[in-house]
């Protein structure tokens, strides 16, 4: 599926969060090959986040520089068995304001993918350190410097959109971690506000399923269908399909998204009862893509944060799956109800990006509480420099929210410059 603008932020930067690879590594006949024919990659990025009323605290500015990136090394495949290695390193270099910002204002020195891995014609079976990108809510969304990282096993069937995968991973990193552990983003740590389960440990999760898609006569036809079992926590079951015009310079297409949960195991969270249901209308031309994106969610008094889906992987990330989407904030985290936006993506040139977000959250944090009346307004530029500066990026984004319950504005400012190689 063609993802809308709460994809593109991260497609945009993903040099930081995947190896860049200039051609297809050639496979080796020995162990020497497989060494000397292996490849290096890296990734070198600072980041400048100014903010406002952070989070709604009045007078609260935490501007924040830093910079870092990734090493890494991946072997040629020796009878489809390739060997990868990375290590992350952010450092802070400047603060201003009454703080710094939670995520870069910390000194981080973390490993980053680190895995074996066979690859044949269409199975792989991958295991050590690793991302997840097929999963929902377990990809790597946001795009500081240092990523989430899961540790564990991924089996994968097929090619490309068409594709089984099934996982079993046991340890966690987060993206403020410099090593993997049982815990999870509703840990105190990461998160010192409820929702959270303090410093419960869990074993992990595992999930299975998969993504297709078709012509269906003049239309594409594409759809996903997920089981994720968070251990002690909950059981998701995640359904989405799309339906887009196949030709022409202007393709309208429609998703709709559904996804159900309950609590399993230790119920870390208490009782978990949710239901998502989502609507994507919009159209495509060859530099332009427009949607209107609606996610309703129904209270449930008594339930975790009042109904709403629990994602231990991806609470507090700046994106996510679900349609309806802030910059700033997740949906999932602000309770339930009615969750809207209206998302612009404009590819002015083959260097240039530009696009703005409108989104309103409807959504109520607590049973009997009132809506968060919660409006946000964003707009961003991404410029990938071509010829002797071929590697390097620039990418801003501005975003404004506001909320009922508080008197000012939050306002903040993400500057980042990347280099990729």
């Amino acid at each position: 599926m063609a993802p809308p603008l709460r994809h593109l932020l991260p497609l945009l930067l993903a040099p930081a969060f995947a190896p860049a690879f200039a051609a297809e590594p050639q496979p080796a006949q020995d162990l020497r090959q497989m060494f000397g024919q292996g490849h290096v990659d890296a990734n070198l990025r600072g980041l400048y986040y100014a903010t406002g009323n952070a989070f709604f605290a009045e007078g609260v500015d935490r501007d924040t520089v830093a910079a870092g990136g990734r090493l890494g090394f991946i072997t040629a495949p020796l009878h489809g068995v390739s060997l990868r290695a990375s290590v992350y390193l952010q450092r802070n270099l400047v603060h201003a304001g009454t703080g710094r910002e939670r995520d870069l204002g910390r000194n981080l020195t973390a490993m980053g993918e680190t895995w074996l891995q066979w690859q044949g014609e269409k199975l792989s079976l991958r295991a050590g350190n690793q991302r997840l990108d097929e999963v929902p809510f377990t990809a790597s969304f946001d795009f500081r410097i240092v990523p989430q990282l899961y540790q564990g096993v991924r089996l994968r069937l097929g090619e490309g959109g068409n594709h089984f995968t099934a996982v079993r991973m046991f340890r966690y990193k987060s993206r403020i971690d410099e090593s993997f552990s049982r815990s999870t983003n509703y840990n105190r740590r990461f998160s010192p506000h409820p929702p959270n389960a303090g410093d419960a440990a869990t074993d992990g999760f595992w999930a299975m399923g998969g993504a297709g898609k078709t012509t269906l006569g003049a239309a594409d036809a594409s759809g996903q269908i997920w089981l994720i079992r968070y251990l002690d926590y909950a059981d998701l079951y995640f359904g989405q399909a799309e339906l887009a015009a196949g030709h022409g310079p202007l393709r309208p297409f429609a998703a709709v998204q559904f996804i159900a949960q309950h609590e399993q195991g230790a119920a870390l969270l208490g009782p978990v009862d949710n239901r998502t249901y989502g609507l994507r209308v919009g159209m495509r031309s060859p530099r332009l893509t427009a949607t209107l994106n609606h996610n309703h969610m129904p209270h449930r008094a008594g339930a975790f944060h009042n109904g709403a889906v629990a994602t231990p992987y991806a609470s507090y990330q700046t994106s996510g799956p679900l349609f309806a989407q802030p910059y700033l904030t997740s949906t999932q985290d602000l309770g339930t109800g009615d969750a809207w936006s209206l998302d612009l993506e404009v590819a002015a040139s083959r260097q240039l990006r530009w696009g703005a977000r409108w989104s309103y959250m409807d959504l109520s944090p607590a049973a009997g509480q009132p809506s968060i009346g919660q409006r946000e307004y964003m707009v961003f530029a991404s410029y990938r420099f071509e010829g002797a500066l071929k590697g390097w990026s620039v990418h801003n984004a501005f975003a404004v929210q506001q909320q009922r319950r508080h008197r000012v504005d939050y306002r903040e400012n993400r500057l980042t410059l990347n280099y990729d190689y």
